[in-house]
């Protein structure tokens, strides 16, 4: 393929953080603590270093380090298969792109002519544009994305394609469910009332009705899985007539069966730096995107 050429940059050096994200990307619940795994509901600021708990975990992060390569790709219609294969042999991240073919009608067209030059750009930066253009041109309806597969590597497609490959995710939500009482009306205090002698002076105190509005830990759960299933990839939710995602409540925690993309703009990545899952916002709609890792951009 002619035009498409890499040029890496220097590296930097940054230190891995545990990421704990849902009360943060949630924005307008007050939590008074974090929950107990990676995501949209807090960010831990204190420094540590994530530990990948087995090879799959390893294979995810080493992946995400190979695609935080800096690229540089100069292409005019060029077929989408060679484009993404491009990426593949400069970055040896292991991609598995979700094609037509005689055996599924539902897919990206590999011959789709594709246009885009970039300039030392991070190559999942790069996958993210390329998925872009190719929904944008070949307009079937369908929205392209990337997930991980159980294995570490990279799926991207049509999103109804990688709705199929779903997991089970528990999320403690105990802190965010808490209700803490504002004790808003408390009594004026007046020390020049009469309250000594035979008992006839009147109580210092004044002013408190004694009521206060504590809202139900039901009531807060059923906030929170309003915002998640509002915030993030509203039309995918099985309440909203969606196929990709559901969530139910089980005990003090939130259970949601849903593919990778969506748990990973819930919660994000917890092998991934903090200061790479930054929390957006478009509209309604917040989530948390997954950034490349400066340190990375250049791989002998």
């Amino acid at each position: 393929m002619r035009n498409m050429r890499i040029k890496p940059l220097s590296p930097n050096p940054s230190r891995l953080k545990a990421s704990a994200m849902l009360a943060a990307a949630l924005g307008s619940m007050s939590a008074p603590a974090v929950i107990s795994t990676t995501g949209i509901l807090s960010f831990i600021a204190e420094d540590a270093t994530a530990q990948a708990s087995d090879s799959d975990t390893r294979a995810k992060a080493q992946t995400l380090r190979l695609l935080s390569k800096a690229i540089t790709l100069d292409v005019e219609d060029q077929p989408l298969e060679d484009v993404l294969n491009y990426i593949m042999d400069v970055t040896e991240a292991e991609l598995e792109p979700v094609y037509l073919d005689s055996l599924s009608s539902t897919g990206m067209d590999p011959d789709t002519l594709i246009s885009l030059r970039v300039n030392n750009v991070p190559a999942i930066t790069v996958l993210e544009r390329v998925l872009k253009k190719a929904e944008r041109i070949e307009a079937i309806g369908e929205e392209y994305t990337w997930q991980f597969t159980d294995i570490g590597t990279i799926e991207c497609g049509p999103k109804s394609v990688l709705n199929i490959n779903s997991r089970i995710e528990l999320y403690d939500i105990a802190d965010l469910i808490m209700a803490v009482p504002d004790f808003d009306n408390a009594p004026d205090f007046n020390i020049s009332s009469n309250s000594g002698g035979g008992g006839g002076g009147s109580s210092p105190f004044s002013g408190s009705t004694g009521d206060v509005d504590i809202e139900s830990s039901a009531e807060r759960a059923n906030s929170i899985i309003n915002l998640i299933q509002t915030s993030v990839e509203p039309n995918q939710w099985a309440n909203a007539g969606g196929d990709g995602a559901t969530l139910t409540v089980y005990g003090t925690s939130i259970v949601v069966t849903a593919p990778d993309y969506i748990h990973r703009q819930i919660v994000g990545y917890e092998f991934w730096p903090a200061r790479l899952q930054t929390i957006r916002a478009k509209g309604d709609q917040r989530w948390i995107q997954i950034k490349p890792d400066p340190k990375f951009r250049s791989i002998p």
